[in-house]
């Protein structure tokens, strides 16, 4: 009897190696298949396989997918230089997701919610205040140009970038209501609070993440922020696509591991690494 329980979790572990293996393949595949160019990166469909990746097996199996799928996108390309940010940057969204989706009671949920919000809230308050000092340093040839005082180009810009925050905060608040209610609406299978609550979590980790990578590498603090918009449309595509493909990737996953395993993929599916 332990001879044979042994071996179903020697077998179990193997299978989800050979799962890794795929949904790394998976990663690397659809963020090379399309890349749309951007300030200094590129717009592709991998992030929604991370949040696959995560859904289907945790926060460190799923980092491990994440994080090597999509820096060998990379470093097959012209982008080499973005590997180790890529590495460190797509492992930290699966990883993040991951403890997030293990978030059951509605106490804990509340808390991931509230920092979520925070988290991005805080760092548009950054790159509003990034740009404001850009445009103190730079006010006299704004104002000249403008044919305008140099107190009224620092009062219009503060006045802009306040309501570019709140702009972008709404659209998060609001992306993920109407997400949420679509997968109630529908019943998605796999698909519930913490699902969503994580990929914005994650969405954060990438969005904030390609900022400092950015301005590490390029030592500006100002265009990494055009490539914000970019990222933010990013993560929609991506969790669009996970919205539409993981009820039937979980049952997959199910059917691959066994009956045994088939409570994972219910609406909260946040344990496959226990």
């Amino acid at each position: 009897m332990k001879e044979m329980i042994r071996m179903n979790g020697n077998n179990g572990n193997l299978r989800k190696i050979i799962l890794t293996g795929l949904m790394t393949a998976l990663v690397y595949l659809f963020t090379s298949i399309i890349k749309i160019p951007t300030v200094n990166g590129y717009i592709h469909l991998g992030d929604g396989f991370i949040f696959l990746s995560t859904l289907i097996l945790g926060p460190f199996y799923g980092a491990f997918a994440s994080g090597v799928g999509s820096m060998l996108s990379d470093v097959l390309s012209q982008y080499a230089q973005w590997a180790i940010p890529t590495l460190i940057i797509k492992s930290s969204m699966a990883l993040v997701m991951g403890l997030v989706l293990r978030h059951r009671n509605r106490k804990e949920i509340v808390i991931s919610a509230a920092t979520t919000v925070t988290v991005w809230v805080a760092f548009f308050v950054v790159i509003k205040n990034a740009l404001a000092r850009a445009v103190v340093y730079s006010v006299d040839s704004l104002a000249s140009a403008l044919e305008d005082t140099p107190e009224n180009v620092i009062n219009a810009a503060s006045d802009t970038q306040w309501k570019l925050t709140a702009a972008i905060a709404a659209v998060i608040i609001i992306m993920f209501a109407i997400i949420l209610y679509m997968v109630r609406k529908k019943n998605i299978e796999g698909i519930g609070v913490g699902v969503i609550l994580g990929m914005l979590s994650s969405g954060a980790v990438m969005v904030i993440g390609y900022y400092i990578a950015d301005f590490i590498l390029y030592g500006n603090p100002i265009s990494p922020v055009f490539s914000v918009p970019m990222n933010l449309i990013q993560l929609l595509i991506g969790i669009v696509i996970t919205v539409a493909i993981a009820p039937a990737l979980l049952k997959a996953k199910a059917f691959y591991f066994g009956d045994k395993d088939r409570s994972d993929s219910t609406t909260e599916p946040q344990s496959p690494e226990r």
